[in-house]
């Protein structure tokens, strides 16, 4: 369910995201008018969080001083376009994400958010810091954890191209700034500016409605599943051997493995790996000290195969 926000909170990030947002975006988008409008923001859940967006452009987002949530939703077609406008290219965007297109919208959101740091901490005295962990197909909902998310719709103009985009982050990142109490209770009052045009275009821009349709996914499911043991494995390498020299092994046999001994070893849940490191010894007992892991979409991903 859509709940508008009238929380003071929210609105120190929001209007220092809009000035940043779009200037960011008009530096990348060859000298062709910009203009934005954030149109509505709300509060939502995982549930209702990606309604619109179902199947987009889903571009994932930590803060990194306090660890939580954040993203950006995108058409595809129209941040493909926007990425090709960045790269001095002025094509039609594209339909279905590929490879090439993952790295050129990762470019793009890095840019858009590292340039909120210094306004937001001049503006608001708190310091964020915003990290692309990946760019996904928006079809994963259990990706979305928080209990509730400050959703900011926008409408943007580049050119004679219209479209619209969502910011979320978990609605607790507004404790930072100030007012609260850890719980978030958000007051309902009419929308503002949910009704605007952009110049030349009489019929206006529609904002997805969050909470309309969708496919039916229900992220809480994955609550169910959080106590549920699995195994772990580290994994040092692996080979192939024929039949017949296993048969003649014995003790003190050496198997070559097709890992380099400075490789990373593997952890493993249910033959997907989700992380890398090294062996380490803790009070008598092999340990396993994390250096790399997989992002939290690959994750997913990995154990729903």
């Amino acid at each position: 369910m859509k709940t508008p926000l009238s929380d003071s909170r929210h609105s120190s990030l929001t209007n220092v995201l809009l000035d940043v947002f779009k200037n960011t975006i008009t530096s990348m988008s060859m000298d062709k008018d910009v203009s934005l409008s954030f149109a509505q923001v709300s509060s939502a859940n995982p549930d209702d969080l990606t309604s619109g967006y179902e199947e987009q452009t889903l571009i994932l987002v930590t803060e990194e001083n306090s660890g939580m949530e954040a993203g950006i939703m995108f058409n595809t077609v129209d941040i493909t376009y926007m990425t090709n406008l960045m790269m001095m290219m002025d094509e039609p965007g594209k339909d279905k994400l590929e490879p090439d297109d993952k790295d050129a919208i990762k470019e793009y959101a890095s840019q858009l958010l590292a340039a909120c740091g210094e306004p937001v901490k001049e503006k608001t005295g708190v310091k964020v810091s915003f990290r692309i962990d990946d760019v996904m197909v928006n079809d994963a909902p259990a990706l979305f954890q928080a209990a509730e998310y400050m959703v900011v719709d926008a409408a943007l103009s580049i050119g004679s191209t219209s479209t619209t985009f969502r910011f979320y982050t978990d609605s607790s990142l507004l404790n930072e700034f100030g007012g609260g109490s850890g719980g978030t209770s958000f007051s309902e009052e009419p929308d503002f500016g949910a009704a605007f045009k952009f110049p030349d275009d009489e019929a206006g821009v529609h904002i997805p409605e969050i909470g309309g349709g969708g496919h039916g996914h229900t992220p809480g499911n994955l609550d169910l599943l959080l106590d549920i043991d699995v195994p772990i494995s580290v994994k040092m390498g692996s080979t192939n051997m024929f039949l017949k020299d296993i048969l003649t092994m014995g003790s003190g046999n050496i198997i070559e493995l097709d890992e380099s001994a400075d490789e990373p070893v593997e952890l493993v849940i249910n033959n997907k790996v989700i992380a890398r490191g090294e062996v380490v010894i803790v009070d008598g007992y092999f340990g396993f000290r994390i250096k790399e892991i997989v992002s939290r979409a690959e994750r997913i991903k990995k154990l729903k195969d």
